[in-house]
């Protein structure tokens, strides 16, 4: 079994993010960018050539795994900004299903992270806006 395979395999109704790399197996059931910039903020070296699975993959998420060195990824739903921006990197990047963009949970709009960073393709400054995002989201 690939890791790419096990870390689908942890997808569950409960469990949204799943990442297996050589520091081993990581699962969280938050949505959004959280489950991935919690594990960066706990140990900035776990997704080095690891392989993450996920029910959605905006530009955002995508920009940020792709800077902190995941090798692979796969997306239950993916948006076309997501995938335009890996598809030059050496992400392995599958999908089931491709959007035109990440709705918000209200389901009214583009996500604000995705909006957040469709305007740069360079991920110091993506990571800096999502970081700034969620500071003002919080208040």
């Amino acid at each position: 079994m690939t890791a790419t395979e096990k870390a689908k395999e942890l997808l569950t109704d409960n469990v949204t993010f799943a990442a297996v790399s050589e520091k081993g197996e990581y699962t969280s059931e938050k949505r959004g960018v959280a489950p991935i910039l919690e594990k960066i903020d706990d140990d900035p070296d776990f997704f080095r050539s690891a392989a993450v699975a996920d029910r959605v993959i905006g530009k955002a998420a995508a920009m940020l795994l792709e800077k902190y060195g995941v090798s692979e990824i796969f997306a239950a739903v993916t948006s076309r900004h997501a995938k335009a921006y890996l598809d030059d990197k050496s992400v392995i990047f599958t999908y089931d299903k491709l959007v035109d963009f990440i709705i918000n949970r209200q389901g009214t709009d583009m996500c604000p992270m995705e909006k957040t960073v469709l305007n740069t393709d360079d991920p110091d400054e993506g990571e800096k806006l999502i970081r700034e995002k969620i500071r003002a989201m919080r208040g």
